[in-house]
């Protein structure tokens, strides 16, 4: 009998001067849906709850009751990867300090928002795996991960295969903060030109509120994005301030990684390896005072991208459709791309762009006059950037602002340009003249050179320990490059290459 077992011993309890503290956490181990509610309904601090392995069909699994700091309730497979929940099987975290690991959801659907819903804060979910977890029409959305409440984390799990409507994780516009996914493997997320089906998508304070000064402080670190195109526009969409994107890898993945809309977001120590894959893209950027640096992108259309913004105050033509957004009662203008202002750009490396390795005001004037994107970035500091081009042509592009009728009333404050280096390319945006300087590419010059001191992750540093043994013994054929499913559009398989990992 399980010397842990509520059933086993009676349930003693220390008493200190600290105050009362349990010793009858106990493990309970379930074999059915009913067993499973039960267990999790009884629930205290410290005790752990666990799967048997086999297949779980229809398992609703509501987590109601919480633990403590430093004594979470636990929730796990007996086997991590060998408890796999299908049907209509789904994941809620309704109390604080719930831990659940191991899990692996695999060829199910939902008819509710997500497959795994925090609802508390100090949630954690780690080693568990979706797979092919979609609905039979794409039109039908959910997510697969979805944040509300607060410091909630997603650690080390594997995403294969989403081919629905909505983004793959995604979390509140309010009352929402303080999350984080970390080390998390991306595989193999088909293309369709779908607009919201971002891989990750961050709301929060300043999506609606431009001078809002709160933030959603969400942090997305080390995970791996492997061909992971989804909408095919948007990796990676930050829409709110304060939020943290560092040492990512992206591989042949359609799409950017983007601060969409937001102040004080952070991207840094990124690494984009675009392959030459059609639309694979770099950064792109909206708001103020965000800090871009020491990113690295090579292989793709286009290299960082400050985008125009649009202005919102009046119409400067009959033809101008303002974006009416907020909440009810408290709808306003706002602006599609807010203007970029004190961004900081800087020791970023780009190599073999098909496009520009920069464009400051990208979009200017696009859909005038039904939209008024005339607000140049001003203000920004672009300083020691290495543009790498070994086909040569333009490595710097930019927009002077038109002077003519409405639009002659907007002044711009400078940017400032300093210490970038153009190897094999030009300069063909006067305004950065001052702060370039060329190289000729050196003899003898190769990527593999160029990011020598680079460490991109692999498919043996990210996601469950389980998924990555399965793989290595040849057990985890679901994985193999294409296999994920039809979605609206099909997805058309990038060029061979050869492998730069």
């Amino acid at each position: 009998m399980n010397p842990r077992s509520r059933l086993a011993l009676p349930c003693f309890c220390l008493l200190t001067v600290l105050g009362v503290h349990s010793l009858c956490a106990r493990d309970v181990t379930v074999r059915t849906n009913a067993q499973l509610t039960i267990a999790l309904a009884r629930a205290q601090a410290g005790d752990v709850v666990i799967l048997t392995k086999g297949e779980w069909r229809d398992a609703d699994i509501v987590a109601s009751k919480g633990g403590r700091l430093g004594s979470p309730v636990v929730l796990r497979a007996e086997v991590p990867g060998e408890t796999i929940l299908t049907g209509g099987s789904s994941l809620e975290i309704n109390a604080p300090y719930v831990t659940v690991d191991g899990l692996f959801f695999h060829a199910g659907s939902v008819t509710k928002q997500a497959v795994v819903l925090f609802n508390s804060h100090h949630g954690v979910v780690k080693n568990t795996a979706i797979v092919d977890y979609n609905p039979p029409a794409f039109d039908t959305g959910y997510y697969w991960v979805f944040f509300n409440g607060d410091s909630n984390s997603l650690d080390r799990c594997y995403f294969k295969g989403k081919n629905n409507l909505q983004p793959l994780i995604g979390n509140a516009i309010e009352e929402s903060r303080h999350h984080s996914v970390t080390r998390c493997y991306f595989k193999n997320i088909p293309h369709a030109e779908a607009n919201g089906r971002e891989i990750i998508r961050v709301w929060g304070a300043g999506k609606f509120g431009p001078n809002d000064q709160d933030g959603a402080y969400f942090t997305i670190a080390e995970n791996l994005f492997d061909r992971a195109d989804g909408e095919g526009t948007e990796i990676v969409s930050l829409k709110s301030n304060y939020n943290k994107l560092l040492n990512n890898t992206v591989i042949a993945t359609r799409g950017c990684l983007n601060i969409r809309r937001g102040n004080f977001n952070t991207l840094q120590g990124n690494i984009i390896l675009g392959l030459g894959v059609e639309g694979a893209q770099g950064l792109r950027m909206s708001g103020e005072r965000n800090l871009v640096q020491g990113n690295y992108i090579s292989g793709c259309e286009y290299g960082i991208q400050v985008s125009t913004g649009e202005f919102i105050k009046n119409a400067l033509s009959p033809g101008y459709k303002p974006d009416i957004k907020g909440k009810s009662g408290e709808e306003e203008r706002i602006a599609t791309y807010p203007q970029n202002k004190d961004v900081t750009i800087s020791d970023n490396v780009t190599v073999d762009i098909a496009g520009a390795d920069l464009e400051m005001g990208g979009g200017y004037k696009k859909h005038w006059p039904e939209a008024q994107l005339v607000l140049l970035p001003e203000n920004c500091t672009v300083k020691n950037n290495r543009f790498v081009r070994p086909k040569g042509g333009d490595s710097v592009i930019g927009t002077a602002p038109d002077k003519t009728g409405p639009l002659a009333r907007f002044i711009f404050r400078q940017n400032t340009y300093l210490g970038n280096v153009l190897v094999g390319g030009k300069n063909a945006f006067a305004p950065a003249a001052s702060g370039v300087r060329f190289q000729s590419l050196p003899s003898g010059w190769t990527e593999a050179r160029e990011r020598a001191a680079l460490k991109p992750l692999s498919a043996k540093e990210v996601g469950p320990a389980w998924v990555i043994t399965l793989r290595d013994a040849g057990k985890f054929s679901m994985e193999s490059l294409f296999d994920s499913g039809d979605a609206k559009v099909g997805q058309k398989k990038p060029k061979k290459t050869s492998n730069l990992l």
